[in-house]
C-alpha cells in the first residue's frame, strides 16, 4: 500500500502483509465461554440431582399423616401426586452419591 507523505511529494510504502485477526485467540476465547457454560451447566443438573436424591429420601415421611388421617377424597388426590412426585425424584436423584458435594473433585 503507497501513503502519500504530507507536505511532500515522496510515497512511502507501508507493509504489505495483510492485517488478519488471531484466529487461535479468537477460538480459544469461544472455547473458555463454552467452557464456562459448560461448567455451570454441569453444576445445575449435579445441584438438581441432588436435590432429586434428598427429595426422594424425605418424601416418604409426608405420606404418614395422610395414612394416618385416612385418605378421603382431596387426600386421596394428594397422596397420588406425591407418589408420583417421589417416582419422578428417585429417577432424578438415580446415581447421585452424597459424597460427590463434600468432596473436592479429583482430575
Amino acid at each position: 500500500m503507497w501513503v502519500p507523505v504530507v507536505g511532500g511529494s515522496k510515497e512511502i510504502q507501508m507493509s504489505s502483509v495483510p492485517h488478519t485477526p488471531d484466529l487461535p485467540l479468537e477460538r480459544d476465547s469461544l472455547r473458555r465461554g463454552f467452557g464456562v457454560a459448560s461448567a455451570v451447566i454441569r453444576t445445575g443438573l449435579r445441584n438438581l440431582k441432588a436435590v432429586s436424591f434428598w427429595t426422594a429420601i424425605v418424601l416418604p415421611f409426608t405420606y404418614v399423616p395422610l395414612l394416618v388421617g385416612g385418605l378421603t377424597g382431596g387426600e386421596a388426590l394428594l397422596f397420588a401426586g406425591l407418589i408420583a412426585i417421589n417416582a419422578l425424584a428417585f429417577v432424578g436423584g438415580h446415581g447421585y452419591e452424597p459424597t460427590e458435594s463434600t468432596e473436592p473433585r479429583r482430575a
